[in-house]
């Protein structure tokens, strides 16, 4: 076990602005008289949070109004099925959430594959971070290990449905601990309130949701090298390698053509400077994608998780 206190470096990636389409350009390409966004977690989470930024430069882009659906349940699956099963014709996308997408569909009988959608792009990361409730006795890391050795099992600690299970696992097992994990299904929206009232001993989610609720927890742990500037002084534990990403894909067998045409609205909306400010400031590193560079990175995300 090792943490390291401080990390300098940059954690934010630099949008190409000579690559992004006109708002214009993705108008006159898109088929569709309005869109539906899929968002496979509870109101208040960080895809809900990431709807609700890019809807706005979506629409410009699109020319179109962009309508929010929330279809929640099973760690995303629910809301992935949904996106599954929908028609390939460009009006109907869903965020993906990496690799929550990838270890759902493990789940028996959700009936996709990761590598069955059409990947958009990606827009945002986060590092994964222990947090506490605000009242907590856990004061610091070396606190919470110490109360989970003396009582193994005891400690409570919330995750996303079984996709956060795996990822919880590998910190226990750095750690050397043994804890009660709590799959909260619906997403974070849905786990902070059992933060708040003090439900759990402690949650293991996006740093971007320990940034938003510091009036409510306090994070002890961030996984990974890096610092994350909103989350100052809280330690890293670099073997936990846990992040999440954030980014749009559409149905299984959507034209090349309409995906080109929403990357390129994606990419407009995302570069917005108010969006970017957001994430800065929200905990959360930004990313820019073409079709082709997401689709490298999810092949390198489905072998990496592959059994």
């Amino acid at each position: 076990m090792k943490f390291s206190y401080l990390f300098k470096g940059v954690v934010a990636s630099v949008f190409g602005a000579a690559m992004l389409l006109t708002g214009g350009t993705a108008q006159a390409d898109y088929p569709c008289k309005e869109a539906t966004f899929i968002v496979p977690y509870s109101p208040g989470g960080g895809s809900d949070q990431m709807a609700r930024r890019l809807v706005p430069g979506l629409e410009e882009a699109l020319g179109v109004g962009v309508n929010i659906v929330y279809k929640t349940g099973g760690g995303g699956a629910v809301g992935f099925s949904e996106l599954h099963r929908s028609a390939p014709d460009g009006c109907t996308f869903s965020n993906t959430v990496v690799p929550n997408v990838i270890i759902s569909s493990k789940g028996e009988g959700v009936g996709y594959k990761p590598g069955d959608f059409a990947y958009i792009g990606m827009t945002e990361s986060s590092a994964g971070t222990l947090m506490v409730p605000k009242d907590s006795k856990y004061k610091t890391i070396e606190d919470f290990i110490a109360a989970a050795n003396e009582n193994p099992g005891m400690l409570t600690v919330a995750g996303t449905g079984g996709s956060g299970l795996s990822r919880w696992n590998q910190l226990e097992s750095v750690l050397g601990i043994e804890t009660t994990y709590v799959p909260v299904g619906g997403g974070v929206g849905k786990m902070i309130p059992m933060l708040a009232g003090s439900h759990v001993d402690g949650a293991a989610t996006g740093a971007n949701h320990a940034t938003k609720h510091k009036g409510i927890v306090d994070a002890i742990l961030v996984a990974g090298p890096n610092e994350v500037p909103t989350l100052p002084g809280v330690p890293n534990e670099p073997d936990w390698n846990y992040v999440i990403t954030w980014g749009l894909m559409a149905p299984p067998g959507t034209p090349s053509d309409i995906v080109e045409t929403l990357n390129a609205a994606l990419r407009s909306a995302a570069s917005d400077p108010a969006v970017q400010d957001a994430l800065t400031k929200g905990g959360y590193v930004t990313h820019d994608m073409t079709v082709a560079e997401v689709n490298a990175f999810m092949d390198a995300e489905i072998a990496k998780y592959a059994d």
